[in-house]
């Protein structure tokens, strides 16, 4: 079977779904991957069809036409973000390019929208797969009603998702999350890769300090609030590892190394307490090796994901970097953050694998 899988230009959203498709390669299938050729060395393993625009395309694209910072205003550019732009810019590459690819079934992004576009061109069943919560009914509605609108102009009618491949634990959704078609839960793992292992930093000093991975995610590049985050923690007798880092190298020194684009399973083995800014691939991550956090949230879905991992015991929350120190001592003194962050890494343990869903899915088409 030809298995497509399709995701807009950020990280965020392609991790999580890597493990499904590295599983349908073992099983034989023919799987390739559909979107901007910046994400190419997250999945080098991967045959790639290069189509839509990148990030900050994108994100110019919202701004011209708009003058909404699609970033820090998601409320009103989400449609024109992941709507309008990606479509104006790139379906007509992503549909030439899934015609020649011919696939049997599309696994999408969750909002992206050009993914289902080709889905429905190609008159094929997909399947969403989730990063984030699912959407807010607001957002949902609106998303909805314009993809109706804009599916049609292309001349094809949209078809519902057969199924929606959800990472989230059970402990950390709501009532209120609703989710449009039938959910299939699967476990959530963090991003690795193939090639050579990463070799972690010697740190100088007592090798007993403990290690405070600093990881502000793929999508905000916030150097001024980096720098802040790691000017609080050096008051602390901790080591400090930033990644992934992107900046001046005089800005480490004693007890503060950094790394690149390193896959988050090797970052996570050195580390006692992770501080990033509540992106939802990373608090997944870090709740599946059982570490306790202190969360930052800096927009868009993170002020919702850094709420539900404090709610299960295992976060602590700031607003402000000046805070984070203190904070890190509380979650590193107090061992029932590690508790709580365990109990949810084994009801993550718990959930279907990679493979066990392609199955499931495979069979819903």
């Amino acid at each position: 079977m030809r298995i497509l899988f399709t995701s807009v230009p950020a990280f965020g959203h392609l991790l999580p779904m890597l493990p499904l498709a590295r599983a349908a390669v073992r099983a034989g299938h023919e799987v390739a991957l559909l979107t901007h050729p910046s994400l190419r060395d997250a999945a080098p393993d991967l045959t790639l069809l290069p189509a839509g625009p990148s990030m900050p395309e994108t994100l110019a694209d919202v701004t011209g036409r708009t003058s909404l910072d699609a970033l820090q205003d998601m409320a009103r550019g989400a449609v024109e973000f992941f709507v309008e732009s990606r479509l104006n810019l790139g379906a007509t590459e992503a549909l030439a390019a899934a015609a020649t690819f011919a696939p049997d079934l599309v696994v999408a992004d969750m909002v992206d929208f050009v993914g289902q576009l080709v889905a429905a061109a190609r008159g094929v069943p997909f399947a969403v797969h989730g990063s984030t919560l699912p959407l807010a009914e607001p957002l949902h509605r609106a998303f909805e009603q314009e993809i109706n609108t804009r599916f049609t102009g292309y001349g094809v009618t949209r078809t519902p998702p057969v199924a929606f491949v959800d990472p989230w634990p059970d402990s950390l959704l709501r009532p209120t999350d609703s989710f449009p078609v039938r959910r299939i839960a699967i476990r959530p793992e963090p991003h690795t890769a193939g090639g050579p292992a990463w070799t972690p930093p010697r740190f100088p000093g007592p090798g007993a300090r403990p290690t405070v991975l600093v990881t502000l995610g793929t999508v905000v590049e916030d150097a001024d609030a980096l720098a802040a985050v790691v000017a609080a923690l050096r008051r602390l007798d901790v080591n400090i590892l930033v990644a992934p880092f992107h900046g001046d190298e005089a800005s480490t020194g004693d007890r503060v190394c950094t790394a690149g684009f390193v896959p988050m399973k090797q970052l996570l083995t050195t580390a006692d307490v992770v501080v990033s800014a509540a992106g939802a691939g990373t608090v997944l991550s870090v709740l599946s090796a059982g570490l306790p956090m202190v969360l930052f949230p800096m927009g868009l879905d993170k002020p919702v994901n850094a709420e539900r991992a404090a709610a299960a015991g295992a976060a602590l929350v700031v607003t402000e970097p000046a805070d984070i120190a203190t904070a890190v001592e509380k979650v590193l003194a107090d061992p029932s953050y590690r508790t709580a962050s365990a109990a949810v890494a084994a009801e993550i343990a718990g959930r279907a694998a990679p493979g066990d869903v392609l199955e499931q899915l495979l069979a819903l088409r």
